[in-house]
């Protein structure tokens, strides 16, 4: 999709902040393709500032992989790389995993009902199709014991890999509904934590967040593997 042809004006003081978020942001619901062209100028006139914040947020994203510098041919989203999942995933499940370790002596019955809350709301965003609010209430659920974590390195090393999952699964999700698997594994989630098993409540939380990979992203791997033989 192209850049909003509207304007957003930003405060100088904020302006690489608020254009990395808003890029992070289409990166994750879509509005940013993979292999898309992004331009300095026409960023800049979009957000009524300089190319200097622009081009710093850009640098950030490159950073992270998320967008590659061409010297001389500007900057591209970058293309989605299924077999770096296979790191990815795994790699996401267990900083979740160890998130819950990290949260595991707070949980109290507030953060049950919350967690329960946070379940029911992605039950209902299930019901309605609605892809990108599905998937920002499974984040929802999780992000209440990241929080309760409290560790910021932890946080940031989530952050950065959740982007590169969730655009890839805004791909691949098009053509598929999300499956109610993910609600029962929340519940598995937070019956585990009632009865105070962190081994269960560690090993559920991996799960989750692998089922996903293992329902999609797998499956058009190998298909991916198969048609290049």
């Amino acid at each position: 999709m192209p850049v909003p042809q509207d304007t957003q004006p930003l405060q100088p003081t904020t302006a690489k902040e608020r254009v990395l978020q808003t890029l992070a942001q289409w990166l994750v619901d879509g509005t940013l393709e993979p292999g898309e062209r992004l331009y300095d100028e026409q960023l800049s006139r979009y957000f009524q500032v300089s190319r200097t914040p622009v081009r710093e947020a850009l640098q950030v994203l490159a950073e992270k992989g998320l967008v590659e510098i061409l010297p001389g041919r500007g900057t591209r989203v970058t293309p989605i790389d299924l077999a770096s999942l296979r790191q990815s995933y795994p790699l996401l499940s267990h900083l979740h995993g160890y998130a819950v370790r990290l949260a595991f002596p707070l949980v109290n019955d507030e953060v049950i009902r919350e967690l329960k809350a946070r379940n029911l709301e992605l039950y209902h965003c299930l019901s309605t199709g609605d892809q990108l609010r599905t998937q920002a209430a499974d984040e929802q659920f999780h992000q209440v014991l990241l929080d309760l974590a409290a560790n910021k390195y932890l946080s940031a090393f989530i952050s950065d890999l959740s982007i590169h999952i969730a655009r890839t699964e805004v791909q691949f999700f098009k053509h598929n509904e999300f499956r109610s698997q993910s609600v029962q594994g929340h519940e598995q989630i937070i019956d585990a934590l009632q009865r105070r098993d962190l081994e269960g409540a560690v090993q559920a939380t991996e799960d989750n967040w692998m089922l996903n990979f293992h329902l999609v992203i797998e499956p058009a791997l190998r298909k991916l593997e198969a048609d290049r033989l």
